[in-house]
């Protein structure tokens, strides 16, 4: 039965996007059969990788429907799917506040289809509403990237905090509640500057407690790297273009792998097979790295 895994954040333009697509395909590699779920009404994930067959449906009838038939379209990468985003005026968010019960309609039409897939992730927009509420109850685990800027890492655990405490019944309420799934801080784009790995270290050290231990940040991180950028302009996965790279700083394979296999203990002994893939283009991303090192 497949993990859904809901990729939220109450900022926006803080990678979930990118962070998605990216675990995505390393999983699909490692030989997983995965779903991409895109609900965010900006529909970069729907763009992100080429699509080789497209359904005559999206997230819209998914949702409404509870039923994923003739929703689902396949990706260029081979055991990576997408559900698409047909939302580009946020319909469903009218749609979701008409029944308290709306709320619970993607969590019904993924259980459809678990059967099918490894994993199912599940990108969402960068602001609190009742479709990343609705996300949130869909998944068995939160991911959320943090860039690590003072102001943004503020927000970031204001933000989470409050959304947390929202799912949460009122006090003295003595009713069932489903329970919040674990949420991972995922450090995003995080340079080598003394500003931005002590920011890092604050975010580790305090995040646990201002949370009550329910958010638990991840030991790897993503660096912030031309080669991310290069990747989702040409929408290619960018674990099979910076395959490796000098320096201290990982390559994107090497960090993308830690990451699946840190939130992902079981996977541990697979890694990403890229035999099928090709050549991939390592020259120019190895070019940049003199710059960057």
């Amino acid at each position: 039965m497949a993990k859904s895994i809901g990729i939220v954040s109450t900022k926006g333009g803080v990678g979930k996007t990118s962070v998605t697509a990216s675990i995505g395909a390393v999983l699909a590699d490692m030989g997983q059969k995965v779903l991409l779920v895109d609900g965010d009404f900006q529909q970069s994930l729907s763009s992100y990788y080429p699509i080789t067959k497209k359904a005559e449906l999206g997230i819209i009838e998914l949702i409404t429907k509870v039923s994923p038939e003739k929703c689902i379209s396949k990706t260029d990468i081979p055991n990576l799917h997408i559900i698409q985003s047909n939302d580009n005026k946020a319909k469903l968010l009218y749609w979701l506040k008409e029944s308290t019960n709306n709320v619970y309609f993607l969590k019904a039409a993924l259980h459809k289809i678990k059967d099918e897939y490894d994993y199912i992730l599940i990108d969402s927009q960068g602001a609190s509403s009742i479709m990343q509420e609705s996300i949130i109850l869909a998944s068995d685990m939160l991911i959320s990237p943090i860039v690590p800027e003072a102001l943004d890492s503020q927000e970031f655990m204001r933000g989470t905090i409050q959304m947390l405490k929202s799912l949460e019944p009122p006090l003295g309420l003595d009713i069932p509640a489903p329970p919040i799934p674990p949420l991972f801080g995922l450090i995003y784009k995080q340079d080598r500057t003394a500003d931005s790995l002590q920011i890092a270290n604050i975010i580790r050290k305090q995040f646990y407690e201002l949370s009550g231990g329910k958010v638990s940040i991840l030991d790897t991180f993503v660096p912030k790297l031309s080669a991310y950028a290069k990747a989702a302009a040409r929408h290619e996965p960018v674990h099979r273009i910076e395959t490796t790279r000098t320096g201290p700083t990982p390559s994107a394979l090497e960090v993308y792998t830690a990451l699946v296999h840190e939130l992902l203990p079981h996977l541990s002994d697979i890694k990403p097979n890229l035999s099928s893939v090709g050549s991939p283009n390592v020259l120019s991303i190895n070019q940049q790295q003199v710059k960057e090192a």
